[in-house]
């Protein structure tokens, strides 16, 4: 009996440590919940006045016409400026620096990257660079699990989890998935599967989501109503669709990362001058097709709800292509989350309206919208299992559980087969080609 008493009170303080854990992760998805919330409202408003402003100036003489793009451009100089200066990790989608941090490099200073990836994302994003919420919401989720950690813990260990289940709090948040979320942690950040890992970013993703749906009411992200189910014969054309879908995030993924590595060694005149080339482009672009410009969320709606003409997806699908990678290179806060998605809504429901060709009865190109976001991202972040749970929770399209696996694992092992690295990794390593290992 006495040789069993420390082994039971080690066994409690490890029970009270646990319980110490997951306290601190329910207070970081509150605070995560909260900022996801004041991110999202902020830049929807930004978004709404800039689509008002087109439309007046659209209206307006000929010499009017050119106030959106130097107004875009000055913006986005602002943007590039400031974000460069004050705080260089916060520019991009954030995501990369995570892991980096995560891993034993890179530098984390959470109070400025909280500050300019909010402020930085609303005006930048605000002011139409085709970037997305989500990425930024990840990593500013991760710098309050970081914040938690710097004052309420000494343990390294304990430190890495609580930012981690603070970048899983922010994307349950952002799309309202918190199961998503969990997997986010597991899949692609917190690769050291245990317990504790689980547990403490699953308090953290349901507390963050909670608090939307207690706030803002949240329902899920794309209300997408079904009207075509898949049997059996239709396995050959969802291989197919797969293998299609993986080609086109085998593309996006060299085309971003060449653009990335030749632009990395840019000095600021020259970020500067790509950031208003770029502002500029989109302000001119904007008065035609405002819906390009931004996160695009308007635009994945209207593909999704069927009120956008078919012949304008392989158009739209380009020119957010290029607007995606030219946004991204500019250095300003934002990721490529969004965009990744809306490409896929873009390149699936295309492949639906050819395939209704083939099966007359496909008349649904909702459907491969939402097939085509799980196999880009699939094929783009490689994570399977988060994109498909993700598109699950995003659209309450439960029914596709099937079709959305098979699309999924096909369009991962395309990029797979040709040796690319997965988006986050490889833009990963090529920050740190140019930085020195961190204590």
């Amino acid at each position: 009996m006495p040789t069993s008493l420390p082994i039971l009170r080690k066994q409690e303080k490890v029970l009270i440590k646990r319980r110490k854990l997951l306290l601190k992760c329910f207070w970081i998805g509150i605070v995560s919940g909260l900022m996801a919330i004041y991110f999202r409202l902020s830049l929807e408003a930004a978004e709404k006045w800039r689509n008002i402003f087109l439309l007046s100036i659209s209206s307006m003489d000929t010499p009017f016409l050119v106030i959106p793009s130097l107004l875009c451009g000055l913006t986005t100089i602002i943007v590039i400026y400031v974000t460069l200066k004050i705080e260089p990790d916060s520019s991009g989608s954030g995501i990369p620096h995570l892991k980096g941090y995560l891993e034993g490099f890179n530098r984390f200073r959470a109070w400025r990257i909280l500050l300019m990836k909010f402020m930085g994302g609303i005006v930048g994003i605000g002011s139409g660079l085709a970037l997305g919420r989500e990425g930024p919401t990840v990593q500013m989720g991760a710098a309050i699990g970081k914040i938690f950690g710097d004052y309420l813990s000494s343990n390294q260990t304990e430190h890495k989890i609580l930012i981690s289940a603070g970048a899983g709090a922010g994307l349950s948040a952002a799309f309202n998935a918190p199961l998503a979320g969990v997997f986010f942690v597991l899949e692609e950040l917190y690769k050291d599967f245990n317990q504790a890992t689980l547990v403490a970013a699953f308090v953290a993703c349901i507390t963050a989501d909670l608090v939307c749906h207690l706030l803002i009411n949240a329902t899920p992200v794309l209300n997408v109503n079904i009207h075509t189910s898949f049997g059996i014969d239709m396995l050959p054309i969802l291989m197919v669709f797969g293998v299609f879908i993986g080609f086109l995030g085998l593309l996006f993924n060299k085309v971003l990362l060449a653009s990335s590595i030749h632009t990395q060694h840019f000095s600021l005149p020259k970020k500067i001058l790509l950031g208003g080339l770029v502002g500029i482009v989109l302000g001119g672009t904007g008065l035609i097709f405002p819906e390009c410009l931004g996160t695009g969320a308007e635009l994945t709606l209207n593909i999704l709800n069927h009120t956008m003409e078919v012949d304008k997806l392989a158009l739209f699908f380009i020119l957010r292509f290029v607007f995606t990678i030219l946004s991204y290179n500019t250095g300003a806060p934002g990721g490529i989350f969004t965009p990744m998605l809306l490409l896929g809504v873009l390149s699936g429901s295309f492949f639906g309206y050819l395939a209704q060709f083939v099966y007359p009865n496909l008349t649904d190109l909702s459907v491969w919208g939402i097939l085509g976001m799980a196999g880009y991202f699939s094929a783009v972040v490689r994570a399977p299992i988060t994109g498909t749970i993700l598109i699950l929770e995003m659209t309450s399209s439960y029914e596709l559980l099937l079709p959305l696996m098979i699309v999924s694992i096909i369009s991962y092992g395309i990029p797979e087969f040709f040796s690319n690295k997965p988006i986050y990794e490889a833009l990963l390593q090529k920050d740190l080609s140019k930085r020195t290992r961190t204590p």
